[in-house]
């Protein structure tokens, strides 16, 4: 006899230590704005939380039908929770979602309506209860995690305002340099064209005038250097400008005006060009910042101009080594 009252008390504690968390009842009857009754499902969502008497409730949906405008269902008190949360509640009709709102659910023993749970856009439910912000968990968000570790991180150098580089982790970080820097492709900077063996600089020829006779017959021309490219040639004749391909053909540094196009005496022929560089085959002229042994390639007869430089050290000749980057002379 004793041994089953023990066992009586034993379930007794274990039923209380493990009673269901108390519920509160939202009933109402719900209407459409021109004063019929709604019909359709009602689905309450929300992120895990725990109760006020500690029982852990996950992250989850219920759906409730509502039938004749008439909905009634009962849930754990969000308004006491740890953390404090809401419901998001999205109500379906006619196969499509009507609209969506948030409650925010006090615990409460008599019934209340949705206007009492119901969180207004002051951030007050109908009952007076101030609205909680509900922390969302990644983990809460399907496919969230992954989405974010496809995302390149701030790395240490990371700064606004300036060219943004990949580092060898994959994080992204600021390049550093010198505004007239140029950027390279590895990530570092410096002055342009004198990385990694930099080209030689421009050169641009303004209003020459093409060598040749004008005499109404004489349809060739020379240049005093072969436009590169191309298409940066601009040739006029008396102030208006010429069309390659309509009026003259270009080949090399050679100029052939088409029939009709011909320069008749009197007229005046003017050019404006681009060139491959400043040098004098097979000699090339570089530019950069310090001191070009030890990164400039080049070969002997090239010139380098230091854009940092002072006296006796603008001005560098490679005396020695083909395709090295030492053997720079400063003059």
């Amino acid at each position: 006899m004793l041994q089953s009252k023990f066992w009586i008390t034993g379930c007794l504690a274990i039923t209380a230590l493990y009673a269901d968390p108390a519920l509160t009842t939202i009933q109402d009857i719900l209407y459409k704005a021109n004063g019929t009754r709604f019909s359709g499902i009602v689905q309450i969502n929300w992120t895990s939380f725990q109760s006020a008497d500690s029982s852990d409730v996950p992250a989850q949906s219920v759906t409730t039908q509502v039938t004749n405008g008439y909905l009634r269902v009962q849930l754990v008190p969000t308004t006491t929770a740890t953390p404090p949360a809401n419901y998001t509640v999205t109500y379906n009709s006619d196969g499509k979602v009507q609209f969506t709102e948030t409650w925010a659910v006090p615990p409460s023993a008599s019934v209340l309506r949705v206007a009492d749970v119901r969180v207004s856009s002051n951030g007050e439910t109908g009952g007076g209860a101030g609205a909680v912000t509900t922390p969302v968990q990644i983990t809460d968000v399907t496919g969230l995690q992954s989405a974010l570790n496809m995302r390149p991180l701030a790395g240490n150098g990371y700064a606004p305002s300036r060219a943004a580089i990949i580092d060898s982790g994959g994080a992204l970080e600021s390049a550093s340099g010198n505004l007239s820097d140029c950027l390279h492709v590895d990530g570092t900077s410096g002055a342009c064209g004198a990385a990694g063996g930099g080209a030689a600089l421009p050169a641009f020829a303004d209003s020459e005038s093409p060598a040749g006779v004008v005499d109404g017959v004489n349809s060739a021309f020379q240049l005093a250097g072969a436009p590169a490219p191309a298409t940066s040639l601009t040739l006029y004749r008396n102030g208006l400008a010429m069309k390659q391909g309509a009026d003259y053909s270009l080949s090399g540094s050679t100029i052939s005006f088409l029939a009709g196009s011909v320069p008749q005496p009197g007229d005046v022929l003017l050019a404006s060009y681009r060139t491959a560089g400043l040098s004098a085959a097979p000699c090339a002229v570089y530019a950069g910042a310090g001191n070009p042994n030890g990164f400039q390639l080049g070969k002997p007869c090239d010139i380098y101009l230091n854009t940092n430089g002072g006296a006796a050290t603008t001005l560098w000749v490679k005396e020695s080594g083909t395709a090295t980057n030492t053997g720079w002379i400063s003059k």
